[in-house]
């Protein structure tokens, strides 16, 4: 894991995987998107199938929205994952020429 999070955005990391970067900040706002509806509707928070009947549109619509977002983030983990294992990770022991 560790190794992992240093070679992440390495350049030279990113020189073989670009995408990883845009996923990477598009897990961010992922998770940003998440926190801010539960702020903004907070019975999102919880489940309460009895209030789902009189509950405005919005919150059924955040709910919807944060069941997408659990399997899509666990998605973007695995690319993620399975790019990193198939790139050949540069050493830090080279000197980068900047």
């Amino acid at each position: 894991m560790a190794r992992m999070l240093l070679h992440r955005f390495h350049p030279r990391t990113l020189a073989q995987a670009p995408e990883l970067a845009t996923l990477a900040a598009l897990d961010k706002v992922l998770f940003l998107a998440a926190r801010v509806l539960v702020a903004e509707h907070p019975t999102l928070s919880h489940d309460d199938p009895l209030s789902r009947r009189t509950e405005p549109r919005t919150v059924r619509e955040g709910r919807r929205i944060l069941r997408s977002i659990i399997p899509l983030r666990a998605a973007l983990a695995r690319y993620r994952r399975a790019a990193l294992d198939a790139l050949e990770l540069p050493s830090f022991d080279d000197e980068l020429p900047f």
